[in-house]
């Protein structure tokens, strides 16, 4: 009697251990695979994450004192193929007096050049009135031969897009031109202000050939997320944020990014929180987001077999009933080649969460 007890105090004490922020991918009860990042400061938000053709998965996030604050960093970490252990994250990008925000990477499998992406604004300011957000450019890093690299390294960052409020988010896109459509929105002023863009880089060059092709009508809609349902196909369809905190909104492009129609609310609630769509291998959607117009709990994805018509299927990804000091937010992903589906997201601003699901059949289950 006493010795089932025993074994029962120390389960109990395990199953309600706090995860360990040290990187490692371990199985979770629930058939997917999950990795708490090793994280560099106090505060971690806004992940995303990118795999590179040998396999190896790639991964930055904005990281300091809190967001908005002076110094706050763009880390970045690499998980080998085959490895079981993220590399402990290294500060690739930050400025006294400014705060970065916001990375986005992206491999060009042509060049084997890695970009990545992020915002800086001026760092909060004790002024009443000033909106550090209207300061925000488009900063830029690229790393060359990053496929046979042993250790990634960074270009020291630059400024690409000067236009003050410009904030990134969401994943860069190929359009049948061979363009690179990267898409971004203007943050700062009042939420109506706010719109959406889709910037098209016409000869790879981030420093002078970008075009743009605004979202039509896109006031309050922010952090557009762009996905291709069938490939080859000149279709994209884009999904929104929205400022309001009411719906997920959608549109479509006919031409490959160049025009949209008019978004519309899509079936999806909204946190004024971010998502990220992708097309999965089976030609159905999947989307990460808070299915909630208030708190950022709980983080779910959903599948859509009609090109984000409806939504059938959706499964829980993080849930607690506390509410205090609670975040699960700001989701990114893709599906690997072997079908596995990869999503990180901030976990209480305390660190970063890698989650591998086994495959799309899992979202389906209840």
């Amino acid at each position: 009697m006493i010795k089932d007890f025993f074994w029962f105090l120390i389960f109990a004490i395990t199953a309600n251990a706090d995860p360990k922020f040290d990187g490692v991918l371990r199985n979770a009860s629930d058939g997917t695979m999950e990795a708490y990042m090793i994280p560099p400061f106090a505060s971690n938000h806004a992940s995303f994450i990118e795999p590179l053709p040998n396999g190896d998965l790639v991964m930055a996030w904005f990281s300091g004192t809190s967001e908005g604050e002076s110094n706050v960093a763009i880390v970045f970490s690499q998980l080998k193929n085959n490895s079981d252990q993220w590399t402990k994250a290294q500060v690739v990008s930050q400025r006294k007096g400014y705060s970065n925000q916001n990375p986005v990477l992206f491999h060009d499998n042509k060049t084997d050049v890695l970009y990545l992406f992020h915002s800086q604004q001026e760092a909060k300011k004790a002024s009443a009135g000033i909106q550090s957000e209207d300061s925000a450019e488009i900063w830029v890093l690229s790393a060359k031969n990053v496929t046979n690299s042993t250790a990634i390294q960074f270009s020291p960052p630059r400024v690409m897009f000067k236009h003050k409020g410009s904030f990134d988010r969401n994943r860069v896109v190929v359009s049948l031109r061979n363009t690179w459509l990267y898409p971004m929105y203007y943050a700062g002023g009042s939420s109506k202000d706010q719109t959406s863009n889709l910037k098209e880089c016409v000869d790879h060059d981030v420093f002078s050939s970008w075009l743009d092709h605004p979202f039509t009508a896109s006031n309050y809609l922010v952090q557009p997320s762009v996905v291709r349902p069938k490939k080859g196909n000149p279709r994209l369809i884009v999904f929104f944020r929205d400022r309001r905190a009411q719906h997920v909104y959608r549109a479509e492009s006919p031409d490959d990014g160049k025009t949209w129609t008019r978004p519309s609310k899509a079936t999806l609630p909204n946190n004024n929180s971010g998502i990220e769509a992708s097309v999965l291998s089976s030609g159905n959607l999947a989307i990460v987001y808070n299915p909630t117009t208030r708190d950022r709990n709980p983080l779910s994805v959903s599948l859509s077999d009609d090109q984000g018509i409806t939504w059938k299927y959706t499964r829980n990804l993080e849930y607690t009933k506390s509410s205090n000091g609670v975040e699960f937010s700001y989701p990114t992903l893709f599906q690997d080649s072997s079908g596995r589906i990869h999503i990180s997201y901030t976990f209480n601003r305390q660190t970063i969460k890698h989650r591998i699901l086994p495959n799309e059949q899992w979202i389906m289950q209840k």
